[in-house]
């Protein structure tokens, strides 16, 4: 049977795909993603594209719900393109991640057991985020902030975002109101015009704070303006930067940023070790989960003392810092040369050593150098490790890798390359992002009988 777009069909949803997307089978033999769709329902949805070996449809209706279908509690939830599991039971998320790295290392890695565990829940699923970036658009007369709809760059206003920590909220309330007046307006893609273009809020527990980076087309004096009364109003916002982006590109960040009103930089503990964050550096969004990211990353280490580790795509030497308090020395690897100048910072009095450049070229100066580390971690993009990076790595060959990932699908291709030298130990999910389709893992390896070491 034929299908075309604009036809509606009724289908079984039988899995999960990626960013919410149901899974299901069209007439003609083509998989059809539906998103908003949840495994074991019966759905009506009709055909919005067609290729050569998949389909997707817009759901119209549910025929036949989930039992593990729920209420989301945000009333934006299905066009924000933020949140992809708001209404599916966290259970059944946290089985369904798990069940994404298996099956990753079983198709991709070639793993025919892969020793999985079940995923680390998040204490709660919302109210967790640290880190959010909203999305200006309207007009000056009518600015409104959000975050872009699914598959666009349409602006849906958001007055609270559910997995957002509370301060973050606080500073989203207050941001509109504390500019009113200053005909403000925001930036226009199709054109190229317009002032604002994102405000960056981050919180930190401990302690108790918030910052904010406006990112602007240029350093406008009303902007000054704005940021000190928007300090009036939210009694816990510690200061403000502006971040200057001209550049027509979807980059949110330009490479100009300055401070307008108070100290920007938060301080947060993980592990109980304090860390400074800068308004436009890196530092994991959900503090409660990255210390468990963490700590099954240094518990992979092994529980011997290690002479020399590794610190791959160290960013601001968080991981690099607590890993000196288990060895005698850390070499840091991190090609972003803002973040090694905070890491040089956060890592005062460690045993750490940072280098400036891309790993691929790094690590493998530093083993040609000489240097054999005992213990490799390394928490890479989501795109993965060069094969430069294995090579070198198998050329070093330290008795243990800790490889941290943010996506499954490239962890199982890089563990493969690496199971060369090495065997498979042990991976861990984590949740660090409730209520969205991304999972971190953190994976032991050790070297295999007869790899010599390096």
């Amino acid at each position: 049977m034929s299908v075309d777009r604009g036809d509606s069909l009724v289908a079984e949803v039988t899995g999960m795909g990626q960013a919410g997307d149901g899974v299901a089978k069209a007439p003609d033999g083509r998989t059809l993603f539906v998103r908003g769709a949840l495994p074991g329902e019966r759905v009506r949805a009709t055909v919005t594209e067609l290729h050569s070996h998949f389909a997707r449809g817009r759901l119209e209706d549910v025929l036949r719900a989930s039992e593990d279908r729920v209420s989301p509690p945000c009333p934006v939830f299905g066009r924000c393109g933020g949140c992809a599991f708001q209404h599916w039971d966290y259970g059944a998320e946290l089985r369904h991640k798990q069940d994404r790295v298996v099956q990753a290392l079983r198709r991709i890695g070639g793993f025919d057991a892969p020793p999985v565990a079940p995923a680390v829940p998040a204490p709660d699923p919302y109210g967790y985020r640290a880190k959010a970036s909203f999305a200006f658009g309207g007009t000056a007369a009518r600015p409104v902030l959000g975050f872009y709809e699914a598959g666009s760059h349409r602006v849906v206003p958001v007055a609270r975002c559910a997995i957002q920590d509370d301060l973050v909220n606080d500073v989203l309330a207050a941001a509109l109101p504390a500019a009113a007046g200053l005909a403000l307006p925001p930036y226009q893609e199709a054109t190229g015009e317009g002032l604002l273009r994102h405000l960056v809020v981050r919180a930190s527990r401990r302690p108790r704070a918030s910052a904010v980076m406006v990112v602007a087309t240029e350093a406008d004096p009303r902007l000054a303006v704005w940021a000190q009364r928007l300090m009036d109003h939210v009694p816990t916002l510690a200061g403000v930067a502006v971040n200057v982006n001209p550049a027509r590109t979807n980059r949110i960040e330009g490479p100009v940023t300055h401070v307008v009103a108070g100290d920007p930089v938060l301080q947060e503990t993980i592990l109980g070790v304090p860390f400074l964050v800068a308004p436009d550096a890196f530092f994991q969004v959900n503090p409660v989960q990255v210390e468990r990211l963490y700590a099954l990353a240094l518990e992979g280490m092994g529980p011997d003392w290690v002479e020399t580790a590794f610190d791959l795509y160290a960013g601001v030497g968080t991981l690099a810092r607590l890993m000196g308090d288990r060895a005698t020395r850390v070499e840091a690897v991190e090609m972003n040369p803002a973040a090694v100048a905070q890491g040089r910072r956060n890592t005062e009095g460690a045993p750490v050593r940072f280098h400036v450049g891309a790993v691929e070229r790094v690590v493998g100066q530093l083993v040609a150098d000489g240097l054999r580390p005992d213990v490799v971690v390394l928490d890479p993009p989501r795109s993965g490790i060069r094969p430069e990076v294995v090579a070198a790595l198998l050329d070093a060959a330290p008795r243990r890798l800790v490889y941290v990932s943010c996506r499954p699908e490239t962890l199982a291709r890089d563990l493969r390359a690496l199971s060369e030298g090495y065997a498979l130990r042990s991976v861990a999910p984590v949740d660090m992002f409730a209520r969205s389709d991304h999972v971190e893992s953190v994976a032991v390896m050790e070297r295999a009988r007869g790899l010599p070491a390096g």
